[in-house]
C-alpha cells in the first residue's frame, strides 16, 4: 500500500492528560538476561512537550552501537540514518515475487499487476490460471471446412474429395484423374468434393452409384402393343406375325413376304396387311406343297355343265347335245340352218383350229373336237366322253351364213336353236334379236328351256339376204342377281354367268 500520497497535518497530543494505567512489564521474565526497572514507581513529573512547535535538530542514533545487555541475539545490524531519509513511495513489482502471482504471464502495473495467457488459452475466473480456448466452438478460426480443437490451438481438416493446402481445401477432380471412372456407358461430371456419373440413354445408375447398367425398358411402361424385347441400351417392340419393327419409327409395319420370290413357288404372290396370299390363275388351286394345280371342275359335286363336262388345264369344256355346236362361253346352238349350206368358219378345221370362244374359262387353245378324254374324281386316268355329247363348236367371230329354200320353210321350223351349256345359265338368260329385224320377219320364242329363231306368221317374207345379230340377255340385273346370291348359298352362281353371247347371222332365202 502506498502511504506516500497522504496529506498529513501535525496535531499535538497532550500525553499528560491521558488517563493511562501503568503496568509494569517484567522484562526479566523474558528469556533475556535483564534487570527489571520498575518504571511505575519512578517519581516522574509529566510535562507536555509540544512536539509540533519544537525546533529540533535531528541527531542520528546509531542503534547498532548501543550496548544492550538484554539483546543476546546474533543479528547483523545496519544503521539507518533516520534524519537524512527522503521518503517517497516506490511501486512494488509483484511479478518478481515468489511465489509468482500468475500461472503463465504476469504483467506488472503501477501499484498492481495483470495475469494473461498465451495464444490458445483464456484466463479463468480466478484471474490467475489459464484454460484452453476452443477456437472451433467460438468460431475464432479461419478453416474453410472442418476445425479440430487442440490444446492451445486448432487444426483444419478437409472433407473427402478435397486436398488440404494450409487452411484451404482444394477440390479433387476425380473425373480428370480417372477418365473411365463411370464406365463406357456413363459420363463423369465433377462436383465440389465429389463427382456424378450421368448415364447415356438406355442406361441407369447401379445401386452403388459407380457405373451405368442397362435399363430394362420392358419392365414398366412402354409403348409396345405386341410385346417388348429389351436390348443393351434400348428396347425393341415385338410385332405380330406378318409385321416387322421399323428401325426408325419404333412401330410395326407390314412385312412384304412377296419379296421372297420362292415363297409361293410357281404361283403369284399377293401381299396383304400382315400376311400374303399365293394366287393361281383361274381354274387352278394353290397346293399345300406350293405351286398351282389344276382344278377338276368336272369332278365337283355341282357339275358346271348341263350335258357333259371335259376338264382342261385351268378350265373345262361343256359339251352339247348331239347335233348342237358349242358357241361362245357356255351356249349350244343348232337348227335347220346347220345343213350342207351352212358355213361354220373354222369349225371344220383341224384339231387345233377350235376358237377360244368354244372353251369356258379355258386357258389353252385347241382341243380335239371329238373323243377328248376326261378325268374322273378318283383317278388321274382320263375317260372318253360319252358319244351322246358333242364338243364341236362354231366360230362366232365370223358371220354364220345360212342358205335356205323358202319352199320348204315354215314358221314352225327352228332356223336356229339356243340352249345353255352351263348349268348356271339355266333360267338366267334369254336370247333376243339386237338388230336386222326392223320389219319383224323373224322372231325368237322359248319353250321348255329352249330358245329358237323362226319366221313370223304375220309377215310375208320375200326372198333375199337378211342380216341378224342375236345376243344372250341376262334375266336379272346386277342388283337382282346380288339379292339372289344373298338369299342363297354364298357360292350361288359364283358369278360364272359367262360373257354375253353375240353372234351375227346371214340368212339367204331363195
Amino acid at each position: 500500500m502506498v502511504e506516500c500520497n497522504l496529506s498529513l497535518s501535525c496535531v499535538d497530543v497532550d500525553e499528560c492528560n491521558l488517563s493511562l494505567s501503568c503496568v509494569d512489564v517484567d522484562e526479566c521474565n523474558l528469556s533475556l538476561s535483564c534487570v527489571d526497572v520498575d518504571e511505575c514507581n519512578l517519581s516522574l513529573s509529566c510535562v507536555d512537550v509540544d512536539e509540533c512547535n519544537l525546533s529540533l535538530s535531528c541527531v542520528d542514533v546509531d542503534e547498532c552501537n548501543l550496548s544492550l545487555s538484554c539483546c543476546n541475539l546474533s543479528l547483523s545490524c545496519v544503521d539507518m540514518d533516520e534524519c537524512n531519509l527522503s521518503l517517497s513511495c516506490v511501486d512494488m513489482d509483484e511479478c518478481v515475487q515468489a511465489p509468482k502471482p500468475c500461472n503463465f504471464i504476469c504483467k506488472n502495473t503501477e501499484g498492481s499487476y495483470l495475469c494473461s495467457c498465451p495464444r490458445g488459452y483464456i484466463l479463468q475466473e480466478d484471474g490467475k490460471s489459464c484454460r484452453d480456448l476452443d477456437e472451433c466452438q467460438s468460431k475464432q478460426h479461419n478453416c474453410q471446412f472442418l476445425c479440430v480443437n487442440t490444446i492451445g490451438g486448432f487444426t483444419c481438416k478437409c472433407p473427402p474429395g478435397f486436398t488440404q493446402h494450409h487452411t484451404a481445401c482444394i477440390d479433387n477432380n476425380e473425373c480428370g484423374s480417372d477418365p473411365a471412372l463411370c464406365g463406357s456407358n456413363g459420363v463423369c461430371q465433377n462436383s465440389p468434393g465429389s463427382f456424378n456419373c450421368e448415364c447415356t440413354r438406355g442406361f441407369s445408375m447401379d445401386p452403388n452409384g459407380q457405373s451405368c447398367e442397362d435399363m430394362d425398358e420392358c419392365d414398366g411402361n412402354h409403348r409396345c402393343q405386341h410385346g417388348c424385347q429389351n436390348l443393351v441400351g434400348g428396347y425393341r417392340c415385338s410385332c405380330p406375325q406378318g409385321y416387322l419393327q421399323h428401325y426408325q419409327w419404333n412401330q410395326c409395319v407390314d412385312e412384304n413376304e412377296c419379296q421372297n420370290t420362292q415363297i409361293c413357288g410357281g404361283a403369284s404372290c399377293h401381299n396383304t396387311l400382315g400376311s400374303f396370299r399365293c394366287l393361281c390363275p383361274t381354274g387352278f388351286n394353290y397346293g399345300d406343297q406350293g405351286g398351282c394345280s389344276d382344278i377338276n371342275e368336272c369332278s365337283s359335286s355341282s357339275n358346271p355343265c348341263n350335258y357333259g363336262c371335259s376338264n382342261t388345264d385351268g378350265g373345262y369344256l361343256c359339251g352339247c347335245p348331239p347335233g348342237y355346236y358349242r358357241a361362245g362361253q357356255g351356249h349350244c346352238v343348232s337348227g335347220v340352218g346347220f345343213g350342207s349350206g351352212v358355213s361354220l368358219g373354222a369349225a371344220e378345221g383341224g384339231d387345233n383350229d377350235l376358237s377360244p370362244e368354244a372353251c369356258y374359262e379355258c386357258k389353252i387353245n385347241g382341243y380335239p373336237k371329238k373323243g377328248r378324254k376326261r378325268r374322273d374324281t378318283n383317278s388321274t386316268l382320263e375317260q372318253p366322253l360319252d358319244n351322246t355329247v358333242s364338243l364341236e363348236s362354231v366360230d362366232i367371230e365370223d358371220t354364220l351364213l345360212f342358205n335356205l329354200n323358202m319352199s320348204g320353210l315354215s314358221s314352225r321350223d327352228h332356223i336356229l336353236e339356243f340352249t345353255p351349256a352351263l348349268s348356271t345359265l339355266n333360267n338366267h338368260v334369254f336370247y333376243s334379236i339386237d338388230y336386222g329385224n326392223e320389219l319383224g320377219y323373224f322372231k325368237i320364242s322359248q319353250r321348255e328351256g329352249l330358245s329358237y329363231l323362226h319366221l313370223s306368221k304375220r309377215k310375208s317374207l320375200p326372198p333375199g339376204a337378211y342380216f341378224l345379230q342375236i345376243s344372250s340377255v341376262a334375266v336379272y340385273r346386277k342388283k337382282e342377281l346380288a339379292a339372289l346370291e344373298d338369299s342363297n348359298d354364298k357360292d350361288y352362281l359364283t358369278g360364272q354367268l359367262g360373257d354375253t353371247l353375240t353372234m351375227r347371222v346371214q340368212i339367204v332365202l331363195h
